[in-house]
C-alpha cells in the first residue's frame, strides 16, 4: 500500500498534475487483410497477408496544454506498424510518422519537427478513396513526399472557410544550403456543399558526398482538387502537374466518388490517369473500388479492388509504392480486410 501511495505521488509530482488543463491521448490504427495479385513478381500470382488496406496502421499519442489567453502547448509521437510481421512501417525511425512541438491560438497553428507534408494534408480528401493503397497516392504523393524531417508548419486559423498552410524544410548540410530543402505552400476552402485546394510544392535532392550529390536537381508539384457534397454523395476530381530534374515529367488526373449508402455502408472508387513522355512512367490508367461496412463504432471491414492498365514500358502497380516492375503488364488486385481504431 506504501508502495502504490509513492508511486501516484510521484507520478502528481510530474507536469501533467501541476498543468490541469493538459491532456495525452494514446491512439491506435490497426489493418490488415488477405490480398491477391496478378503479376505480383511481374510474373506470377500471389495471396499474401497484407498490411493496410484502407487506412495505415499505426500507434500515436498526441498531447495539448491550455496556457491562458487561448495559447495552446501541443505535440505528437507517430510510429507507423506492420501487422503481418510487426515491425515499423519503415525501420530506423522510431516516430516516422510524425515527432512535431508547437503552438496553437486563435492564430492557427505552428510546429516544428518531422511532420506530414503541406501535399500530404491538402490532397487527403480529396481522393475518393482517401487513405485506400489501392488510390493515387503512390501517383500523386511521391513515396519521399508523405512526411518530411526538420520542418516548420504553420496552417492558419479558418476565416470564411478558407485555410492557408506553409511548411519550410531543410537537410542541414552545411554548404550545402539546397540539400534536403523542401518549399510548399497550400490554401484550401471548406464550404458547405463544396470544397477546393490547391498546393506548391519544391524540393531538392540530398547531399552524400562529392560523388553522390543531387542537391542542385528539384521536382516542383503542383495540385488543384475540388470534392462537392450532396447529402451521402461526394464527387472528386483533382490535377497535379510534376516538373523538374530530380524525377520525370508527367501529369495525373483524378476522378470519382463515394457514397454513403447507409450509416454503416459505404461505396468508393475512381479513375486515376497518368500522362508522361518518359517510356518508364508512360501513360497507365488505374481503376479502383472500395466497400466498407462498419461493424461498430471502432471496428469495419472492407473489400478493395483495383485494376492497372499499363501502357508498352509503365509499371503503375494496384498498391501505393510498390517497386514491382510490370513493363507493360496490367495488374489485378483484390483484398479483403478489417480495421479497428482505438
Amino acid at each position: 500500500m506504501a508502495r502504490a501511495i509513492g508511486v501516484a505521488a510521484l507520478l502528481c509530482a510530474a507536469p501533467a498534475c501541476v498543468h490541469a488543463q493538459g491532456s495525452v491521448t494514446l491512439y491506435g490504427i490497426l489493418d490488415a487483410g488477405i490480398q491477391y495479385r496478378t503479376h505480383a513478381d511481374g510474373t506470377n500470382s500471389e495471396i499474401n497477408l497484407q498490411n493496410y488496406g484502407n487506412i495505415p496502421s499505426l500507434v500515436g499519442m498526441s498531447g495539448k496544454e491550455e496556457l491562458g489567453g487561448g495559447l495552446s502547448a501541443v505535440f505528437k509521437l507517430e510510429q507507423g506498424l506492420n501487422l503481418n510481421d510487426g515491425t515499423p512501417t519503415v525501420p530506423g525511425y522510431a516516430f516516422f510518422r510524425g515527432a512535431y512541438v508547437g503552438l496553437s491560438g486563435p492564430f492557427g497553428t505552428a510546429t516544428i519537427g518531422r511532420q506530414t507534408t503541406v501535399l500530404f494534408d491538402q490532397n487527403l480528401y480529396f481522393d475518393p478513396l482517401l487513405l485506400s493503397a489501392y488510390s493515387a497516392d503512390g501517383e500523386v504523393i511521391p513515396v519521399t513526399d508523405n512526411f518530411v524531417s526538420n520542418a516548420v508548419k504553420f496552417k492558419s486559423a479558418s476565416l470564411g472557410g478558407i485555410e492557408l498552410e506553409a511548411l519550410a524544410a531543410t537537410g542541414g548540410i552545411a554548404g550545402r544550403s539546397t540539400s534536403g530543402r523542401v518549399l510548399e505552400l497550400g490554401v484550401q476552402f471548406s464550404g458547405t456543399s463544396l470544397g477546393a485546394s490547391g498546393v506548391i510544392r519544391e524540393s531538392y535532392g540530398t547531399y552524400v558526398s562529392d560523388a553522390d550529390d543531387t542537391s542542385g536537381l528539384k521536382r516542383v508539384i503542383a495540385t488543384l482538387a475540388a470534392n462537392y457534397h450532396i447529402g451521402g454523395f461526394t464527387a472528386y476530381a483533382g490535377f497535379e502537374r510534376q516538373t523538374g530534374d530530380l524525377a520525370p515529367v508527367k501529369t495525373v488526373l483524378w476522378t470519382g466518388a463515394r457514397y454513403q449508402i447507409f450509416s454503416d455502408l459505404s461505396f468508393a472508387g475512381g479513375v486515376y490517369q497518368t500522362l508522361s513522355n518518359t517510356p518508364s512512367v508512360g501513360n497507365p490508367t488505374l481503376y479502383s473500388f472500395s466497400m466498407t461496412y462498419n461493424l461498430s463504432k471502432r471496428t469495419s471491414t472492407y473489400l478493395n479492388a483495383a485494376y492497372s492498365r499499363n501502357s508498352s514500358q509503365s509499371s503503375q502497380t494496384v498498391y501505393e509504392y510498390d517497386p514491382t516492375l510490370l513493363n507493360g503488364v496490367g495488374q489485378l488486385g483484390v483484398m479483403l480486410g478489417i480495421t479497428h481504431t482505438f
